[in-house]
């Protein structure tokens, strides 16, 4: 009996060509997974970017705002009509990851924001003179047990409406002392005073003018006290009588000024200076050992505004 061996005409692939198949198949998954992942790295980058630089200008818009509508006096007493100073020590940061630069700040404005914007309304008591205060301080706003779980550098702004301001902080030769014995840290640091997070620094610059005698005609100089909590210039206020500081302030090269001259001078402008942390910059700040400029070099956006003040 003949038994006939038939021949498969059909087309198939040889191991060889399977593995060969398969590797080049991995390899492209790999390929693809790298670009995804770059892609994924850069839009994460680019978000976290466009995001702090929205907090920022956030930041500096309202301050500005406040800035220029600041109410400033000059007159026969010691009223005191500004405040800036150092923020407490405890709430600057992590060990070695404290805020670099951070200036409270406590002044009178006619805030368009006052009774919650609903001016002449049926809260609005009168008066359109406003305290506003602003603090930057490491904080944990959502847990209290303390082990600063969620804790961010946060920007916070209370505003004081016309009939408590002028209650409680109008008329006082020590507006820092009528302010924190009216006003605890609990009432500042609420979510309604909450501005925006991940600040690492805030610098405040105050232009001075002074205007001194020199032979036939008066010289005009700009005098910049720029605030520097632990280096130069740790307090600096402005009364009815004029201002007054704690420390050490940059003096016009050749000008020969006195700090009785400064003393005496008109704030006629503030500069306004933050840096910005993205959220990768915050977690390194509160987990690294990153070098503090590196951090800031690296994670950080700055920005910076110069406001004309109303002279007193």
């Amino acid at each position: 009996m003949n038994i006939k061996k038939f021949k498969s005409t059909k087309p198939g692939f040889t191991l060889v060509e399977l593995l060969v198949a398969m590797t080049i198949t991995i390899i492209l998954l790999g390929v693809l997974i790298f670009l995804t992942g770059i892609s994924m790295d850069t839009f994460r980058d680019s978000r976290n970017q466009v995001r702090a630089s929205r907090q920022a200008k956030e930041a500096i818009s309202t301050i500005a705002k406040d800035f220029e509508g600041i109410v400033l006096r000059k007159g026969g007493s010691n009223h005191e009509w500004l405040y800036a100073g150092e923020e407490t020590s405890n709430l600057q940061g992590p060990s070695g990851r404290e805020i670099p630069n951070t200036c409270r700040l406590i002044f009178f404005t006619g805030a368009t924001d006052r009774y919650n914007g609903d001016i002449g309304g049926a809260d609005d008591l009168g008066g359109d003179v406003s305290a506003v205060s602003y603090r930057l301080v490491y904080r944990d706003q959502i847990t209290t047990g303390g082990d600063d779980t969620h804790a961010v550098f946060s920007l916070y702004r209370h505003l004081i409406n016309p009939d408590e301001a002028f209650t409680h902080l109008l008329a006082e030769d020590d507006l820092e002392q009528a302010y924190t014995g009216q006003f605890t840290d609990e009432q500042d640091f609420t979510s309604e005073n909450f501005l925006v997070e991940n600040i690492y620094e805030f610098s405040v610059t105050f232009l001075v003018e002074v205007t001194v005698n020199s032979g036939s005609a008066p010289v005009t100089h700009t005098v910049r006290a720029t605030m520097s909590p632990g280096n130069q210039l740790q307090e600096f206020t402005m009364s009815e009588t004029g201002i007054d500081f704690d420390g050490n302030i940059q003096f016009p090269n050749n000008s020969n000024l006195t700090e009785d001259q400064v003393r005496g001078g008109t704030i006629v402008g503030v500069d306004i200076s933050i840096t910005v942390l993205t959220d990768q910059g915050l977690t390194l700040a509160k987990r690294s050992g990153i070098d503090r400029a590196k951090l800031i070099r690296e994670h950080g956006k700055h920005f910076s505004k110069s406001i004309t003040t109303p002279r007193p």
